[in-house]
């Protein structure tokens, strides 16, 4: 497997991350580090070109210049949160080879959900200039004023997070996230995600490519 970040970047310890965990059970891992000093994008691409696997930590800019693919039919995967999600700026010749990490709900199937925080938008005359990012915040908010209305006057840190910990798996309204749930120790709400192809050469269609909803 080969691998290919940006210096400085959140993907570097992702990447790093990802190394430990291969070589652990046995398997051999490349990396290329694009940075003013170091390789290129062209020449991390062209060293990588017979990888049987190559993962992408890559914001969108790096993406778009990723060119034609290698001829090698080996997989590609990168990183939705890094790219782009739906919108990272894949070339064509990448996308029936290319799955990427998508730590959300399909959209298909979260319209329903995202549609409250929408509205609410809307009414108030928000401009959505982030989607998830504005999603996300209704929900924290909302799931924050819900156990503040429950605690009455015992205003306690303990107490809220125990208060957030017993009512967020019952919430309907859940944004990008088919499920949510927390418990002593944990801080993350959401914990899996899909691997998910693009259905098409071009556009922001996306289809889960391997089976459904993962939870490491």
């Amino acid at each position: 497997m080969h691998q290919i970040y940006r210096a400085g970047d959140s993907g570097e310890a992702a990447a790093h991350a990802l190394a430990t965990e291969l070589r652990r059970h046995g398997l051999a891992v490349q990396d290329h580090v694009l940075s003013s000093g170091g390789q290129s994008l062209p020449a991390a691409l062209h060293a990588s070109a017979s990888a049987d696997s190559l993962v992408l930590w890559m914001r969108p800019t790096d993406i778009a210049a990723l060119g034609e693919a290698p001829a090698a039919p080996g997989t590609v995967f990168m990183s939705g949160l890094m790219g782009g999600l739906e919108r990272a700026p894949l070339p064509a010749s990448w996308r029936d080879r290319t799955r990427m990490a998508y730590p959300f709900d399909l959209p298909q199937q979260r319209i329903a959900r995202v549609d409250y925080p929408l509205g609410w938008f809307r009414i108030r005359k928000i401009p959505v200039v982030d989607e998830q990012v504005q999603a996300d915040t209704y929900l924290a908010c909302g799931l924050l004023s819900e156990a503040l209305s429950h605690m009455v006057d015992t205003f306690e840190r303990p107490y809220l997070i125990e208060q957030l910990q017993s009512m967020v798996e019952h919430r309907v309204i859940t944004g990008y996230y088919p499920r949510l749930t927390l418990a002593e120790n944990q801080q993350f709400a959401s914990k899996g995600g899909y691997l998910v192809r693009f259905d098409g050469p071009e556009g922001t269609k996306i289809a889960a490519a391997d089976g459904g909803w993962i939870v490491p």
